[in-house]
């Protein structure tokens, strides 16, 4: 010990650089087996991918079996799960369950529930579809571990309550509780800290800005939540009170009495027996028989797949777009695995290319998203009006979201169509900046400014704004609510005292805005796609051969295309800590843009910032 104690320093050096050199060695020999595990898989997927690529036979006798405890992704996302098929996107699902209604060989639907969050209008989208599939004839069963006993379970109760049968573990919850939202407020807080928030918003009814400039909820606010909760919970009442066969009056005094044990639950006839997973295959196939193959929603929606006419047209040919998640004033790409998020700009080379090329009879716009920038949204609203002067039709069907810059995407389509539940609306505007002057004096922090023009540094989080400056704010706000309320009054047919009526920032459910005439139907994919046989003068039994764009890229692709492009290392440390660097990155930077897109000067169209929770 005393000997490695006097050791020269130099020795040390030389000790610590071969070891680095041993270490790097070491890397690069796992770089090495990294680099060939991923051609290998690479390899087997390929293989994999072309064995499939033949048809497949329905059996003679199927089950459809769906598992909803997964994420149902609007779209298709590549993800490095290395599966030669995509998972189902809640299109593919409910398309699935259209075709196993009408397809003689599937004798029954089971599905697991209970794992994944849905939203009340995907909920709906949902039910309805296995409504559907059971008025042809067929039983539907569903199977829970839990519904929503922590969180959900109004959504996930009236989903269960569509199926003929309803199973819970033994040790399940029914969470049927109703609908409660909350909002921060953080004003005080804000101002604890020396920051204070200069916001601008048209008109009462629009409070993105209020939770940082109140430390309470407005009147008006108030009123149109409240209003919001309470025609979720009449809709889920509605629904669980027709699919449980009980009055209204009953669900209500259920809801005020949740959460519920499994025994309690089944005793209020919300559920049909407890009992475990084995059981409950048992039983199915005792219903079913034996010898049906239990096949998922990739295969049937290959082994019903029309094949193409040989002579003559075929089937007419619909381009399906997605307008999904916050919008930014800069595309959040994801990278090849990620999700590329609303992509507006992607969007709308996507749309030019079909006004151009016209090769689509129409298209259908699937948005799911809260707002946000008004740069980006209004580009995506001119290019939709680009591919109808193209002769094109538009129709869009709303998600659980389409509401502000969502609402302004939407609002030139031929048709828009909405499910009951859909948060829509807010058609108004607001955005600001924050002054942490305040906080840089007790800090001890002296920002020195030099500027030419006078407004130059109106945007400086280290200031107030100026008169002039605020002046021109003001200005910017007021162009933006016009423009914004013209447009909506142009494409909808309202006159000044009609969208003064719907506008200033409201938010109306699907159901409402019906009413009020800022949808024009209500449903899910199924009735977007009738609107579109209508407008095409279609059969209304017409078959549509859907194109989803851009085409999803399998993972083999992804993976192809990111290693062709330099954007992966083959070099396994490099490729881990590169991935969790651009994790984290991506993050940050989706942050903030959502800030940029809430709180920015451009960022003037976002919904207020809420969180759901039953």
């Amino acid at each position: 010990m005393a000997l490695f104690k006097a050791v020269d320093p130099l020795v040390r050096f030389r000790h610590s650089l071969a070891m680095r050199w041993i270490g790097k060695l070491f890397l690069w020999l796992l770089a090495g087996i990294g680099g060939l595990v991923v051609v290998i898989t690479l390899a087997v997927v390929s293989f994999t991918a072309s064995m499939r690529t033949d048809k497949p036979s329905m059996p003679d006798s199927a089950v459809l079996s769906l598992n909803w405890n997964e994420v149902l992704e609007e779209r298709y996302v590549t993800l490095p799960s290395f599966k030669p098929v995509p998972p189902a996107t809640l299109l593919d699902t409910v398309t699935a369950l259209d075709r196993a209604a009408a397809s003689p060989a599937v004798k029954a639907l089971v599905v697991r529930i209970g794992g994944t969050s849905l939203g009340f209008a995907r909920t709906e989208e949902l039910a309805a579809a296995v409504r559907r599939f059971r008025a042809s004839g067929k039983p539907a069963y569903v199977y829970a571990d839990d519904l929503g006993g922590f969180g959900d379970g109004t959504r996930l109760t009236t989903l269960a309550a569509a199926f003929d049968e309803v199973w819970m573990a033994p040790s399940g919850t029914v969470g049927l509780t109703g609908v409660a939202l909350e909002t921060p407020y953080f004003a005080e807080a804000l101002e604890e800290v020396g920051v204070t928030a200069e916001f601008e918003q048209r008109y009462e009814f629009k409070g993105g800005a209020d939770p940082m400039t109140r430390s309470d909820m407005s009147g008006p606010i108030r009123l149109s939540l409240t209003r919001l909760v309470d025609g979720l919970l009449d809709h889920a009442v509605a629904s669980i009170a027709a699919d449980r066969d009980m009055t209204q009056q009953k669900v209500r005094e259920l809801v005020d009495g949740g959460p519920y044990l499994g025994r309690e639950a089944v005793a209020a006839g919300l559920i049909d027996r407890l009992d475990y997973p084995d059981a409950f295959e048992a039983h199915v196939k005792s219903l079913t028989g034996a010898d049906a193959n239990w096949i998922d929603a990739p295969f049937l929606l290959a082994a019903t797949q029309a094949e193409p006419p040989e002579d003559g047209p075929g089937p007419t040919k619909v381009a399906v777009l997605y307008g999904v998640g916050p919008i930014g004033v800069e595309d959040q790409v994801g990278g090849p695995f990620g999700d590329p998020g609303f992509n507006s700009q992607g969007l709308i080379d996507t749309l030019n290319d079909i006004a151009k090329r016209k090769d689509y009879a129409a298209v259908l716009f699937r948005v799911d998203s809260p707002g946000g920038a008004y740069g980006p949204s209004d580009a995506v609203w001119h290019a939709v009006g680009q591919v109808q002067a193209a002769g094109i039709p538009v129709v869009v069907s709303m998600g659980d979201v389409a509401a502000s810059g969502g609402y302004f995407v939407s609002v030139s389509a031929d048709q828009i169509v909405a499910y009951p539940s859909t948060i829509t609306g807010s058609i108004g505007v607001y955005g600001g900046k924050f002054d942490a002057s305040e906080l840089w004096n007790q800090l001890g922090v002296n920002w020195e400014h030099v500027t030419a023009g006078q407004n130059a540094g109106m945007w400086s989080f280290n200031r107030g704004f100026d008169e002039s400056e605020q002046e021109r704010f003001a200005t910017s706000i007021d162009f933006v609510y016009e423009d914004f309320t013209s447009k909506v009054a142009r494409d909808r047919g309202f006159d000044a005292a009609k969208i003064n009526a719907v506008a200033r920032g409201r938010i109306w459910l699907g159901s409402q805005a019906a009413e009020v005439g800022l949808v024009d139907r209500l449903g899910g994919f199924s009735e977007a796609l009738a609107a579109i046989r209508d407008l095409l003068s279609l059969d209304a039994d017409a078959q549509l051969d859907l194109h989803v764009l851009p085409k999803p890229k399998s993972p083999f692709e992804a993976i192809a295309e990111a290693f062709e492009s330099g954007e992966f290392s083959l070099a396994f440390g490099t490729l881990v800590a590169d991935a969790a660097e651009r994790r984290i990155m991506t993050r940050v930077e989706a942050v903030m843009g959502d800030l940029d897109g809430v709180m920015g000067p451009r960022g003037l169209l976002s919904a207020p910032p809420m969180r759901f929770g039953d």
